[in-house]
């Protein structure tokens, strides 16, 4: 389709008028919007599209559009530290997890050598048994030795 000259000239006429009163406008829609001022009882200032009187103060806000780039570039930015949040949230989920499994497996091995103490301590005479099953009993200072280590085994796992 061929257009003549004098019909080229009318055509890109037009488009130029309406794209300068498209680019016209822009600025006005963009560039401000009117708002009120005010400062409440803490100091603090507050704004909003409603005045708090009907004598409030108007004051226009001018609101740039920001730039695509870095738009993008801080939604990466915040994936990015929301990753590491992650991250971090998993690792002290499992050193809570270890921590814990910790505790509780030191937990039974001070009962166990408190058990195994105030048994000693509280029977009268200490045995083991033999190869064939038989008691062999302790002397008495060999059971106030083993009465002794199981103490000091109890303050190790336990504590004071």
């Amino acid at each position: 389709m061929r257009f003549s000259r004098a019909a080229f000239g009318s055509v890109t006429r037009g488009a130029t008028i309406a794209a300068l009163l498209a680019l016209a406008c822009l600025p006005a829609m963009l560039a401000a919007q009117e708002v009120y001022r005010s400062v409440d009882a803490s100091g603090h200032v507050v704004y909003s599209d409603r005045g708090g009187s009907k004598t409030a103060p108007r004051t226009t806000l001018h609101v740039n559009e920001p730039d695509p780039a870095e738009v993008a570039r801080l939604a990466h930015e915040q994936q990015l530290l929301d990753a590491d949040e992650a991250a971090r949230a998993r690792t002290q989920a499992v050193e809570d997890k270890s921590r814990v499994s910790q505790q509780h497996k030191k937990q039974q091995a001070c009962e166990k050598a408190r058990t195994e103490y105030y048994h000693m301590k509280d029977s009268a005479r200490l045995y083991k048994r033999d190869a064939e099953g038989n008691r062999v009993y302790y002397n008495d200072d060999d059971a106030d030795a083993l009465r002794e280590q199981a103490r000091r085994a109890m303050l190790a796992a336990c504590g004071s």
